[in-house]
């Protein structure tokens, strides 16, 4: 997405060579990634006086130097900014001299004061090869990033797992307020030694103005817990145990099969050997996960390429700052005999941690804790969420004592506060690119340069919540998780008071999904009708006056999202929306729709979908797959009496529904993708999210052969079945099946797009959680290069829910406008 540049204006002296001074102000990700040292260090190799502060949202730069040493000096700082920093936008102009002039350049203390509401907040980034070095690690497989010289070797840092500098280390994860200043995180609990003081304050020191910077002297320091029955928990290695010790005792337990519950960054998480195969069953016994996959943390790339495919963007995004679980194609079983013998996993621990699938979840250590645990391991380890299923990521010790004991045998803790749950983002190659499935450490906060008139606050879906607060920019949450639970909710409450104290004004619009039932929709209300929330939330005046409150249909949401993140709102454009619920403008439940944009009217037409089938025992059935296809073969007119399905159904009532008409109708493609799935006999009941699309996919890989797409057909404006779900009646092989079925999908897209074509040359637009299914995507892509149909896939947000919030936020603004 373009940075949103403001102009320059030149300085209006005719001399360019007398000296004046001039205000430069940058917006962007320019706090907590070294951007002041490196102010210092330009302004200082210029022989520039003046200072840079950090202001509430910004960098402010006072300079005293004619016009050309002041271009100069800005040029610098645009076109060779900091690893990780990120300029948005810019200004300069002339300003009076300060009386007395400043005899050289320095760095003046932050300014609290909340002067723009243009807000960008620093993300959390792996450890850098130069911290590792640091530390006494072998950094050949480390993260990769482009950060200045090395420090010599110092024993402070020998070993110390928390070491940083200002171009790694937590961020969002221990901020509590801006200016990103020590005293406003969490690390203002630490006070620095002498030496981090020095350092600190040192211009050519890597650790230059970093402040998170702490080393063996004044340590963060780590602690090895064992549950106890009599008490929550039992200290089991006093803290004068150094820190190394505590690790290599870990890697003891963790290859005696011991799970174990370790403080990340962004919050805890359980590990365990992915060789050994009794703890891999331990762990999803007790995390009462059978068959949803767990990611797999390696230690470096070549025993991930062992048991994984993968190409150069995938090395690429494992080794990024960001350091995401990237999801692999599995190597295939009949590979020859020494590649299996030299494979880091077997395959059957493989199939263990990922039943079914034709993929893994990889990633690399990224923070020093595993990367010093990994120098008593060579072999890979479960690496997944501490949580209860369906709740947030748990930060602190006592909160995982009371909900997760008799999960992990021992905690490895840190008395760091985490002020904000990060769970690890995950991307996968899809269609030709590297694209985000999950979106929250490393990448969040998310600011995009889309701006609105008026604040506008919009609180996103059920499922993969995300919130949005356009203004000057947009800001878009960390991923949230699903709102059913009460820690999620209070969790999804607690973050959007934090993001709306950081603004200077208050919210006046409201956006929130049309779903009645939603958390978000709830929540939405009660802010619009108590506007003492968000008083207390902002540093804005008690007003009486409500904010605006508007509502947003699910799938709309989601083209809006996709057409403002490819720039394209002013630009007529087709969108195919599919995904597996969420309530449409009828009642119905939809997810098989496609929509026209008009440009010009800033609107949406839906103009096909899914010919709808009886979702019976509403929304809640959805994973009692066996009845979802019932209701598909009934409404579709298609015989059921000598099928098993009638055997493992109560017949009699749903029958009794169906004919009474006591359902709710749904158009929903997911929907549809189950039902296939249990037809072909590939899956019976849904144990996660979007398995049955996983498991066609894998299935689909196994097929060699071409196949043909299904029949099916497209008349006024609905997308018919029926025909397909009659041939899959007669499918005997499994892949070959489920590979047609999605052979299929990409021809419907195919199909309703060239219909779309023939009265307009437009854009195709794919969103929805079915564009997670990589072969779908993979056909797409390849079917429309054929056919030269241009279309854009999400490269920036997720395709899934996550995207809702700011769907509903570009909808919020473009009201506005509407308005004016």
């Amino acid at each position: 997405m373009k940075s949103a540049y403001i102009q320059v204006p030149k300085p209006d002296v005719k001399d360019r060579d007398i000296k004046t001074a001039y205000a430069i102000e940058l917006f962007g990700i320019i706090q907590g990634v070294g951007f002041r040292p490196f102010v210092y260090q330009v302004a200082t190799s210029l022989n520039l006086k003046g200072y840079v502060q950090n202001r509430h949202n910004s960098l402010f730069i006072y300079l005293e130097s004619t016009s050309t040493q002041s271009e100069q000096f800005l040029q610098q700082i645009l076109q060779n900014p900091p690893p990780n920093a990120v300029i948005h936008a810019h200004t300069m102009h002339q300003v009076p001299f300060v009386s007395p002039p400043y005899s050289d350049f320095r760095i003046l203390a932050s300014s609290t004061e909340k002067q723009d509401d243009r807000l960008f907040l620093p993300q959390d980034v792996a450890i850098c090869q130069v911290c590792l070095q640091d530390m006494g690690c072998n950094t050949g497989q480390g993260i990769k990033q482009d950060t200045k010289q090395s420090s010599r070797q110092n024993p402070r840092f020998k070993d110390y797992a928390f070491t940083t500098c200002s171009y790694c280390g937590a961020r969002h994860s221990i901020i509590h307020a801006l200016p990103y200043d020590r005293a406003n995180t969490s690390m203002r609990e630490f006070k620095k030694c002498k030496d981090c003081e020095r350092e600190y304050h040192t211009p050519t020191n890597r650790r230059f103005y970093a402040q998170p910077i702490s080393c063996n002297q004044c340590a963060i320091r780590m602690r090895l817990i064992i549950p106890s029955v009599e008490k929550s928990y039992i200290f089991a290695y006093p803290k004068a145990t150094s820190d190394i010790s505590l690790l290599a005792l870990v890697a003891q337990k963790i290859m005696e099969g011991k799970i174990i519950a370790i403080k990340g960054v962004g919050g805890f998480n359980l590990i365990a050997s992915a060789a050994h195969t009794q703890a891999i069953m331990t762990l999803k016994k007790r995390k009462n996960r059978s068959k949803k996959p767990f990611a797999i943390m390696f230690k470096n790339l070549q025993d991930i390429a062992s048991v994984a495919e993968i190409n150069e963007s995938e090395k690429q995004a494992l080794l990024s700052p960001q350091a995401p679980i990237v999801l692999l194609n599995k190597r295939p079983y009949n590979r020859p005999h020494n590649e299996r013998e030299n494979a880091i996993l077997s395959q059957d621990a493989l199939e263990l941690i990922a039943p079914q699938i034709s993929s893994i979840g990889a990633i690399l250590p990224y923070n020093g804790i595993m990367h010093l645990l990994f120098r008593f391991l060579n072999i890979p380890l479960i690496f997944t969420s501490a949580n209860v299923s369906g709740t947030p990521i748990i930060t602190s010790l006592d909160e995982l004592m009371e909900k997760l004991s008799g999960v992990f045998d021992m905690v490895l803790d840190y008395d760091r506060e985490i002020t904000h749950a990060l769970d690890d983002s995950i991307m996968r190659f899809m269609a030709g690119e590297i694209r985000p499935l999950r979106l929250s450490r490393g990448f969040t906060p998310l600011f995009l340069p889309f701006g609105s008139k008026k604040m506008c606050l919009s609180l996103g879906a059920q499922q993969k919540s995300s919130l949005s607060i356009a203004y000057k920019n947009t800001l878009v949450s960390p991923y949230f998780g699903d709102l059913h639970s009460v820690d999620s909710i209070c969790r999804y409450e607690k973050e959007l008071q934090f993001f709306l104290s950081l603004y200077v004004n208050k919210p006046k619009v409201i956006v929130s999904d049309l779903h009645p039932q939603y958390t978000s929709t709830h929540l939405a209300k009660n802010l619009v009708n108590d506007t003492a929330l968000l008083d207390s939330a902002t540093d804005s005046a008690t007003s009486l006056d409500s904010p605006q409150f508007l509502q947003l249909s699910h799938h709309k949401a989601h083209f809006y999202a996709i057409l403002a993140e490819s720039s394209a709102l002013n630009n007529d454009g087709f969108g195919i929306i599919w995904d597996g619920t969420g309530l449409g403008e009828d009642g119905g439940i939809w997810g098989g729709e496609s929509f026209i944009y008009d440009s010009k009217h800033k609107s949406m037409s839906r103009i096909f979908s899914l010919k709808p089938f009886a979702l019976l025992g509403g929304e809640g059935s959805i994973k009692e797959i066996g009845r979802l296809t019932l209701g598909l073969l009934w409404s579709y007119g298609i015989q059921t009496q000598n099928l098993a399905i009638e055997k493992r159904e109560n017949i009699s009532l749903l029958q009794n529904a169906f004919e009474s008409k006591v359902f709710l109708g749904t158009s929903s493609m997911g929907r549809l993708i189950d039902c296939v799935a249990y037809l072909l006999g590939i899956l019976e009941t849904q144990s996660y999210e979007g398995q049955s699309g996983a498991l066609l996919e894998s299935y689909a890989l196994r097929e060699r052969a071409e196949v043909s797409p299904y029949p099916f057909k497209i008349d006024n404006g609905e997308i018919d079945c029926k025909a397909m779900i009659e041939e899959i009646l007669k499918t005997q092989d499994k892949a070959r099946g489920a590979k047609r079925f999605l052979e299929t999908l990409a021809y419907m897209a195919l199909e309703m797009s060239e219909k779309v074509l023939k009265t307009k040359r437009v854009c195709v637009y794919f969103s929805g959680g079915v564009f997670q299914n990589k072969f779908l995507c993979d056909r797409i892509h390849a079917l429309f290069k054929k056919h030269n149909i241009p279309f854009y896939m999400h490269k920036i947000l997720p395709c899934n829910d996550f995207n809702i919030s700011f769907g509903q936020a570009v909808f919020g603004s473009m009201e506005q406008h509407k308005e004016m």
